[in-house]
């Protein structure tokens, strides 16, 4: 939220007027996998000359199958990604007031977002301070988050989950048809940072070998670190092309956590004016980032075993395991009459969640803009979304390539 004020800031200081604006978008997966539906309304209005009231409102309607990480049998005995079955509805928003005072600006937000496994309350304060001129502004930026995670089929068991965000940019005016955007964004995470809907797939491969009828197949939650540090660091540059009447957005984002992922994502837009009242602009977003270290498509152990070990007699079948009286008091002192297998111990965290895998996203489309007179405006959009994993280890299957529709009304007063 802070690096898009901050991406804002340019607009709303130039604007002096109120606007308003609702949009609808509506996310398709292909094959109808995940669809979201969302409705928008942002406003801005001025109280008074030195004080300006920012707000939105969003609602999500989710449903559809959504990769679990765990791993199924289908009737021929293959190995397939499990999918679940989701069914979720989201109501969020802000409210903030832009408070100007000589050279600096400050806003102070709250933010709230709820749904039936998930609440977040967000406080977070913004100072802007103008130098040279008004050429150069400086925004610094510290944000709280303070999250529940639950589950629906338990609505009484909430877990803690917080965070802060620190950021310090920069909005340059380098020359009368150019604008640069740099910050710097540091965050920090605690508490209960696992999705409860994720897991991981334990195969264990039990004698006789290579006979898969014996081997363990079973399903248990995720675990992440209960903490995580990232530093962002955006650069974003703005040129007007008058000469064709257009202006061209360039942006790039470079993300690095102590999960072990690195991330690099770039972005361009090219804005069109055509025929005075419509602006058409397409956009191009490429994203690569690698796998966090925990992350794995499968374990081979059993977490009910795991970290013991099994007896099983001369012909393969199983006999005892460690700690259950019988292996200590035959197998111990017999062990040459049996074929002792040990259960490899659990990585400290381990998620198979796809997306902390290797991967690329390429996000491509259009957005037209059409001024229906002097104070509406009339904007459609479409893009296409698409997830490649580049390990060759997780099924492509499991990552999502959807369609994206928008159409929005904005309105100044």
């Amino acid at each position: 939220m802070l690096a898009l004020l901050l991406a804002l800031w340019p607009l709303r200081r130039a604007q002096a007027e109120n606007r308003a604006e609702y949009r609808f978008s509506d996310y398709i997966e292909d094959s109808d996998r995940i669809k979201v539906q969302t409705h928008s309304v942002w406003f801005e209005y001025d109280l008074q000359s030195k004080v300006a009231l920012h707000g939105s409102y969003v609602n999500d309607a989710i449903s559809g199958a959504t990769p679990t990480g765990g791993l199924v049998k289908d009737a021929a005995g293959k190995t397939l990604p499990e999918l679940v079955t989701i069914k979720d509805e989201r109501n969020a928003g802000f409210l903030e007031t832009a408070i100007r005072a000589g050279r600096t600006t400050t806003t102070p937000q709250i933010s709230y977002s709820e749904e039936s496994d998930y609440r977040s309350l967000g406080l977070s304060l913004t100072e802007a301070i103008d130098f040279n001129e008004r050429n150069t502004t400086l925004i610094l930026g510290l944000a709280r988050n303070n999250d529940s995670v639950g589950k629906s089929s338990d609505s009484t068991f909430w877990r803690y989950k917080g965070s802060w965000d620190a950021m310090i940019g920069l909005n340059q005016i380098l020359g009368p048809k150019t604008v640069m955007t740099a910050n710097l964004t540091f965050g920090y995470s605690d508490g209960f940072l696992a999705d409860p809907y994720k897991g991981i797939g334990f195969v264990f491969d039990l004698p006789p070998a290579g006979d898969s009828a014996f081997d363990t197949f079973t399903f248990d939650s995720e675990h992440r670190p209960h903490h995580k540090f990232k530093q962002v660091l955006f650069l974003g540059l703005n040129q007007a092309v008058p000469q064709v009447d257009a202006s061209l957005d360039l942006g790039y984002r470079f993300h690095h956590d102590d999960w072990g992922t690195i991330a690099n994502t770039g972005e361009v837009t090219w804005h069109q004016r055509l025929f005075k009242r419509v602006t058409v602009s397409p956009m191009f977003r490429y994203h690569r980032q690698t796998a966090a270290d925990f992350y794995m498509t499968k374990i081979n152990s059993d977490p009910a075993l795991a970290g013991s070990r099994i007896a099983f007699t001369p012909d393969d079948q199983p006999y005892a395991v460690e700690g259950d009286g019988v292996f200590e008091s035959d197998v111990l002192t017999h062990p040459g009459d049996f074929n002792i297998v040990s259960v490899p111990t659990l990585p400290r965290y381990y998620s198979a969640d796809y997306r902390l895998s290797e991967l690329e996203t390429f996000t491509y489309g259009v957005t037209v803009a059409i001024k229906l007179c002097e104070k509406a405006t009339l904007n459609l959009g479409y893009q296409r979304y698409e997830m490649h994993g580049l390990d060759g280890v997780t099924p492509q299957s499991v990552y999502p390539r959807a369609h994206v529709f928008s159409i929005g009304l904005g309105a100044t007063f």
